[in-house]
């Protein structure tokens, strides 16, 4: 059976030759500073809610733990890592404070998730997962991003839309809101779950991927990450860079 998590579904959809070259291939990829980041911050905000605690951690708990957990991968010069590590200790420094009073125990923190769909099994980790009062599951994506999100960020998310499947198909309870919660500016842009026939369509997305790899459908496709870490072996990127020389 083949296993797809969100990260492959999209990099197949981007461009099916980054999929072989990653997931296949297996080729090393570059470290990339963004991703240490981003890495790092979601390990402090699952420490602040981690095993349903019923008590916030401290302030200095949680920049204790953000230290010990930094990772330096992917960092070209020392002031640029410094001035991420100052902008991640004030993140989390208002994080706590927003979060620390009233503080809600989440039902779930990187909850794991493997349902079987078409005879795809879809994968995955979800960042939180609460309980609303009226008994459904809110799903809650961190993000670390310096553009600002906006509701047709959450309302147009494939991932959130996955999400939404495998924690229904998880805990066979409803969805009741989906949310994307910004870390650099600490806001978070919601909207209602997927409707039926939303969620028919996600599984058709999903399908036509699967379809995709296993008939070896991996021709290269110009998108937003070209060039990628593969370009010097992708012939399309190849075949613009020489369009491009020879224009100019």
């Amino acid at each position: 059976m083949l296993s797809l998590s969100y990260s492959q579904i999209s990099t197949y959809l981007d461009c099916p030759l980054l999929y072989k070259f990653q997931y296949i291939d297996r080729l090393p990829r570059k470290p990339k500073s963004y991703f240490s980041f981003g890495s790092t911050l979601h390990r402090c905000t699952q420490f602040f809610y981690k095993d349903q605690r019923k008590t916030p951690p401290t302030l200095k708990e949680l920049l204790d733990f953000f230290e010990r957990t930094w990772t330096s991968a992917g960092y070209t010069s020392v002031e640029m890592e410094e001035e991420d590590r100052r902008v991640g200790r004030d993140i989390l420094t208002r994080f706590w404070e927003i979060h620390s009073d009233g503080f809600q125990p989440a039902m779930a923190t990187e909850h794991w998730f493997a349902i079987e769909l078409e005879g795809i099994r879809l994968r995955g980790y979800i960042d939180k997962v609460e309980v609303s009062q009226q008994g459904g599951l809110i799903i809650i994506d961190y993000k670390t991003g310096k553009e600002e999100l906006s509701h047709d960020d959450v309302e147009g998310s494939l991932q959130m839309s996955l999400y939404q499947l495998g924690a229904e198909g998880s805990w066979l309870l409803p969805v009741e809101k989906l949310s994307l919660y910004h870390l650099r500016t600490n806001s978070a842009v919601q909207c209602q779950p997927r409707a039926k026939g939303e969620l028919e369509e996600t599984k058709a997305t999903v399908v036509e991927v699967a379809e995709g790899i296993e008939k070896k459908g991996f021709s290269p496709k110009l998108n937003h990450q070209c060039p990628c870490d593969y370009a010097e072996s992708c012939p399309l990127y190849q075949q613009v860079k020489g369009s491009t020389a020879s224009d100019s």
